[in-house]
């Protein structure tokens, strides 16, 4: 069966929603540009600082929506060193208490 993430319409729909985000982030950037130049350093505002977080969400996203694509889900081999031990018998029955 066929992830849902391996079509074409998924891997184009991903990466424009990545170009999407990029956008946005670009009038986020210009509008925060904007009001930077308005104001001091030490007087940043909290709509300020929202803008920059967003602007970094934004750009975080699209950047890997556009890049990676449907390569996000990929399944990947964790190395044996990195996997969860099993449960003993006594670590088990403690959970359930």
């Amino acid at each position: 069966m066929r992830k849902w993430h391996e079509g074409l319409a998924a891997n184009l729909g991903l990466r424009a929603g990545g170009v999407a985000l990029l956008v946005a982030a670009w009038l986020l950037a210009v509008r925060l540009h904007h009001l930077a130049h308005g104001t001091s350093a030490r007087d940043a505002t909290s709509l300020m600082l929202l803008l920059s977080a967003i602007l970094f969400l934004c750009l975080s996203a699209g950047s890997a929506l556009l890049f990676v694509g449907p390569g996000l889900w990929e399944t990947v081999e964790v190395s044996r060193r990195w996997q969860r031990l099993p449960a003993t018998d006594f670590e088990a029955l403690g959970a359930l208490d």
